[in-house]
């Protein structure tokens, strides 16, 4: 089975495209649990990846070294040390990068959504001239078990921050205590638990939940993709190097084209953004609605409303 890939021409064309699919998904899928998720992008150029790894993507194709990933842990640590009452120390990892996320510090989150006309508003809200796109993914509703080890790749940015075997990285955090509950059913340690996370990092994309700190997170029905550190496995034919998974520190974008996680791109051709832009402010969905709790957008929202009537005169 392939990503199946779509063009919407209209608002009506992408609402009825979103719906079918969501039949396809119940019908023919194997879990009845799953549901869709969306992510909306401005540009079909753009990669799957959080702001904060797409830096250091950037450099390295300039033939640099370092990137923005390389001072997550100095970014979020001084957050904390800036305002300690907001991101504070007692916060579950998870929950942590969520609310950094929501005020700007770029973290290894990356936005989606479980409404399909947020998404197709932030596939055409900016870049006018480039086509846009966005994704349909495929999620068990009812895939909560993984949430400890969620915790521990939030937690990466302490234990992940410079190269390290797998089997080490699990050693540091099966002692946090997100994974006391787990310690009942232990997922060994050294190699088997080092086993145990190469395997979850290579099969799963963690669309995770996190606690909704703000009216904004709730308006856009937000979830998020977490990215784990990139793990390279033991080259079989050149034993003398690595002998177990290494983590590096640096992210991997994911797949567009990676059936076990995207259901279907939905392309957006660039000369009909303003016109959906328009339909979904007629349904509530616009800069006004998805930011309310930001006055400067409110501001630039009225102003916008009597530039389009000026226009119009």
């Amino acid at each position: 089975m392939s990503v199946a890939h779509y063009t919407a021409n209209s608002l009506a064309e992408f609402v009825e495209q979103i719906c079918n699919l969501n039949n396809q998904l119940v019908k023919n899928g194997n879990d009845r649990n799953e549901i869709p998720l969306f992510r909306g992008q401005a540009s079909v150029d753009y990669e799957l990846i959080p702001s904060l790894g797409r830096n250091q993507r950037h450099l390295e194709s300039q033939g640099l070294q370092k990137g923005l990933f390389d001072e997550e842990r100095n970014l979020i640590e001084m957050a904390k040390y800036r305002l300690p009452d907001l991101f504070r120390n007692d916060m579950q990892p998870l929950e942590l990068l969520a609310l950094l996320q929501h005020y700007g510090i770029p973290t290894r989150l990356l936005d989606i959504t479980e409404n399909a006309l947020v998404a197709l508003y932030f596939a055409c809200c900016s870049e006018p001239d480039k086509d846009g796109e966005v994704f349909v993914f495929k999620y068990n509703e009812l895939d909560v078990t993984i949430y400890p080890l969620a915790h521990a790749i939030a937690d990466s940015y302490r234990f992940a921050h410079t190269p390290c075997t797998v089997s080490h990285f699990f050693s540091i955090i099966n002692e946090q205590p997100y994974f006391i509950e787990e310690h009942g059913v232990s997922h060994g340690s050294g190699s088997l638990g080092g086993y145990w996370i190469t395997k979850a990092c290579y099969n799963s994309v963690f669309c995770v939940h996190a606690p909704i700190r703000s009216e904004r997170q709730r308006a856009q029905k937000g979830r998020y993709i977490l990215f784990p550190n990139k793990i390279i496995l033991p080259d079989k034919n050149n034993p003398s190097n690595q002998s177990e998974p290494m983590m590096l520190p640096m992210l991997e974008p994911i797949d567009k084209e990676s059936d076990s996680v995207i259901f279907a791109r939905i392309h957006i051709p660039h000369n009909i953004k303003y016109s959906i832009l328009k339909n979904l402010s007629l349904l509530g969905i616009d800069k006004e609605f998805l930011f309310f709790d930001d006055i400067g957008a409110v501001c630039s929202g009225i102003k916008n409303t009597f530039l389009q009537k000026i226009n119009q005169v």
